[in-house]
């Protein structure tokens, strides 16, 4: 009998904890972009966007030196590309895919544009890598 109200209270606490685990709201996590024109004296077109659900962060401009930055939401449908261009070159190049996550070390990526094309800053070796030239 007294082996039973152990059971009991084992199975009482048992379903308590896997209960309220349960109940949980889901942590949503955020991803965090910034560009930075490291450009001669150019200024450097950043827009991005992303196609399901359709969203455009609209163009920025930025002059020699300045950042933009933005975060969203992870979910499996934001595939947020963005076109950076100047003067009569771009890049258009996926930001949210997982391998580039990989790439940044994290949830928090820094694109630098520099006049052979664009890097991408791995935060855990704090190593600029080579990403993309600019197309013409």
């Amino acid at each position: 009998m007294k082996n039973m109200k152990v059971y009991c209270v084992a199975l009482v606490l048992v379903l308590a904890f896997g209960m309220s685990s349960a109940a949980r709201v889901p942590r949503v996590r955020k991803h965090y972009l910034k560009f930075i024109n490291n450009l001669n004296n150019k200024v450097l077109n950043v827009n991005c966007k992303n196609l399901n659900p359709y969203i455009d962060l609209n163009l920025h401009i930025l002059l020699p030196s300045e950042t933009y930055e933005f975060n969203y939401d992870i979910t499996r449908s934001m595939q947020f590309s963005c076109d950076l261009r100047h003067g009569f070159t771009s890049k258009v190049f996926t930001v949210s895919d997982k391998a580039t996550k990989r790439a940044c070390g994290g949830n928090h990526c820094i694109w630098t544009a520099k006049e052979d094309g664009v890097y991408l800053l791995n935060r855990k070796t704090n190593q600029n890598k080579f990403m993309y030239g600019w197309g013409k």
